[in-house]
């Protein structure tokens, strides 16, 4: 029963009509009780969190993922979507977190669980979409997030999608067998209807 009502809740509040045609390959949907398998799978594979973003802790096993999912529904400061196929099937997540809506601002983090999945343009769809609603819909001024420094593949892809440096975290984050610096990025709402992002706005 609670995994219908998280489930119920978090579909109710996250189905955010898009008024841009989604591309043939891919589509933003609420996470729901069927995903937290492939969540938990995606975690436990150190290739898929060995750059996984700060912005969120995702679950660890199925009793934290349904706790996850319910705190989701109800929380005012956080929107993680899944990215789904055409086709149907789940290989990532795209979220805005620590949403401050006096301030307008969001941290975006993006995950391609499916390793099959890589490198073939999900992840920039992702996050340009995500741009998009926040400027969009929900009347976001500024969109950040924090990458490894020495992640220069998705460094391109946020440079692609408009995002620029604003400064840099020294040793901030144990990544592999080391530390690594954290480059901290941002697009602004006049930038993304300017057209700088990557992104046409309607």
């Amino acid at each position: 029963m609670q995994m219908e009502t998280a489930s119920s809740r978090v579909c109710s509040r996250d189905r955010v009509p898009s008024r841009q045609a989604e591309p043939l390959e891919a589509r933003l949907r609420a996470l729901g009780p069927g995903d937290i398998d492939s969540l938990i799978r995606w975690v436990k594979d150190a290739a898929v969190t060995l750059y996984l973003s700060q912005a969120v802790a995702y679950p660890a096993s199925g009793s934290d993922g349904y706790r996850w999912l319910e705190e989701l529904s109800r929380s005012h400061s956080e929107r993680v979507f899944a990215i789904e196929t055409l086709e149907g099937r789940l290989i990532g997540s795209v979220g805005l977190h620590a949403i401050r809506w006096v301030d307008r601002k969001a941290e975006l983090s993006v995950m391609i669980g499916e390793r099959d999945y890589w490198n073939r343009g999900y992840g920039t769809w992702a996050v340009q979409e995500m741009l998009r609603r926040g400027f969009e819909e929900m009347s976001l001024q500024r969109i950040y997030l924090r990458v490894a420094s020495n992640h220069d593949a998705a460094i391109r892809v946020y440079r692609k999608c408009g995002f620029q440096s604003e400064g840099l975290l020294r040793n901030d984050r144990y990544v592999g067998r080391g530390y690594a610096d954290t480059l901290m990025m941002s697009v602004l709402k006049e930038e993304f209807a300017a057209g700088k992002s990557g992104v046409r706005s309607t």
